[in-house]
C-alpha cells in the first residue's frame, strides 16, 4: 500500500472503532470489518494487472471503503442499508481530504452499488465496479472460509469434527463446484484455485474421518 492508502485505512479502522459497531454486527467475534476491507483491496491489486484499462485509483479506494457504511448502522437493522450510507460517507471523506468532487462521486457510486451483484455481466458495467465485487465476493472463501468456518463451529455450545464437516458442505464453493461468478481473468482463476482447494480439504478431512468406508 501506498502512504496515501496506509492513512485511508487507518482512519477507517478509527472510524470503525468509534462507531462501536462491531459489538453488534457480526456474530462471530474473530471478524474484523477493517481487515476485511483491507483484504478487499488486496484482491483487487491482485486483479488489475489484466485490466489495464481500469482506474487502478478509484478501484482500489473504492475497495477499500466499500463497506464503511456500517458506522452508521444501528443494531435494529444490522448491516441494512451499508452500501448506500457508504456513498455519502466516503464522498465526505474524500471531499475533505483534498479529491476533487468528480472522484469523490465516482467512489461514491461504486461504494454505493458494490452489493448489486446482478451487474456483474451487465455491458455496461464499469471495470472498477466489477473488481469491486469480484474482490468483496473472493474474501472469506476458500483457506479462509474454512478457517471461518472452523472457527466459528468451535464457538458453539456442542462441538463435533462431523458438525464442522456439515458445515463446510454448505459453503457455495462446494454446493456449486462448476459455477464461477466471476468476469475477470485472473479473478476467474483465483476462484477455481479456491474451489479446488475447498473441494480438496473437504474430501481429506472425510477421508480423515473415515466416512465412506
Amino acid at each position: 500500500m501506498n502512504e496515501t492508502h496506509v492513512q485511508m485505512l487507518n482512519d477507517i479502522r478509527c472510524m470503525i472503532a468509534d462507531s462501536g459497531v462491531e459489538s453488534f454486527l457480526d456474530s462471530n467475534p474473530f471478524r474484523s470489518r477493517a481487515d476485511h476491507l483491507y483484504r478487499c483491496y488486496c484482491w483487487a491489486k491482485r486483479i488489475l494487472p489484466c485490466r489495464p484499462d481500469a482506474d487502478a485509483e478509484l478501484t482500489l479506494v473504492s475497495t477499500l471503503f466499500h463497506d464503511i457504511g456500517v458506522i452508521a448502522c444501528k443494531e435494529k437493522t444490522g448491516k441494512e442499508g451499508h452500501d448506500v450510507l457508504g456513498g455519502d460517507i466516503v464522498k465526505d471523506y474524500l471531499l475533505n481530504h483534498g479529491y476533487d468532487a468528480a472522484f469523490a462521486e465516482k467512489v461514491a457510486y461504486l461504494v454505493a452499488h458494490h452489493q448489486q451483484r446482478e451487474l456483474l455481466n451487465a455491458p455496461d458495467t464499469p471495470i472498477e465496479h466489477i473488481i469491486l465485487m469480484e474482490a468483496d465476493m473472493l474474501d472469506e472463501r476458500g483457506a479462509l472460509g474454512v478457517v471461518w468456518d472452523a472457527m466459528a463451529e468451535g464457538a458453539q455450545e456442542q462441538q463435533s469434527y462431523e458438525s464442522t464437516l456439515a458445515r463446510f458442505k454448505k459453503r457455495k464453493l462446494y454446493k456449486h463446484p462448476d459455477r464461477n461468478p466471476m468476469v475477470t481473468e485472473i479473478a476467474r482463476e483465483i476462484w477455481w484455485e479456491k474451489v479446488r482447494l475447498h473441494m480438496a480439504f473437504v474430501d481429506a478431512l472425510e477421508k480423515d474421518l473415515g466416512i465412506n468406508e
